[in-house]
């Protein structure tokens, strides 16, 4: 992963005079869920039961990298993620309180697709990314990987630093060393508060 973060700041440095940097800090609902697999010795009967997490926290990512053109923005990401809620499912017959971490890093692109606009969309943007994430909660995951959409819009707030806001969501696929527990999985949405340097 630190070998593609390299590269991608090496090509965006050849294909770019703009450095670019990017800050966000938001509140996320993160939603986990997976199958608990259970056998009866005797009979060798499996049966697979609902476990699942449910949470609300915070969420912070930085990427650096280059600006093309002023249109497209290639970076390497890094983002925490932690929350608080409740777990429940396969042997949990009340909800019981948890949390989870996640700790991502991988390569995004954004683009800036009215860049040349002199109209208010000028500044609308849309990124997506993809990250190896490790972490997890409520006994699910450990480690996996997702894929991150975002858009959102920036004010102006000097010659190059913008300031707005960010919508997003990711969609979550991971895995742990518990054998009986499969389909890992979850998503998360926030929107929240972005910096920008461009």
């Amino acid at each position: 992963m630190r070998k593609i973060f390299l590269l991608l700041l090496f090509f965006a440095s050849f294909a770019s005079a703009g450095f670019y940097f990017d800050f966000t800090l938001s509140p996320v609902i993160r939603h986990l869920e997976a199958n608990h697999i259970t056998s009866e010795s005797l009979y060798q009967e499996y049966k697979e039961e609902y476990l699942g997490y449910n949470g609300v926290g915070g969420l912070v990512s930085t990427r650096f990298g280059g600006l093309i053109k002023g249109v497209v923005a290639i970076y390497g990401n890094m983002e925490l993620e932690l929350t608080r809620g409740q777990a429940n499912g396969w042997n949990k017959k009340n909800r019981e309180r948890s949390a989870s971490i996640f700790y991502g890093v991988g390569p995004g692109v954004t683009v800036y697709p009215f860049f040349k606009s002199s109209g208010s969309l000028q500044n609308l943007y849309l990124s997506t990314l993809m990250n190896i994430q490790i972490g997890g909660g409520g006994g699910i995951g450990l480690l996996g990987g997702n894929y991150r959409f975002e858009t959102g819009y920036l004010w102006q707030s000097s010659e190059r630093f913008y300031s707005g806001i960010a919508i997003g969501a990711d969609v979550l696929a991971t895995g742990g060393f518990d054998s009986h527990i499969k389909d890992e999985k979850g998503y998360s949405i926030w929107i929240g508060f972005k910096l920008i340097r461009k």
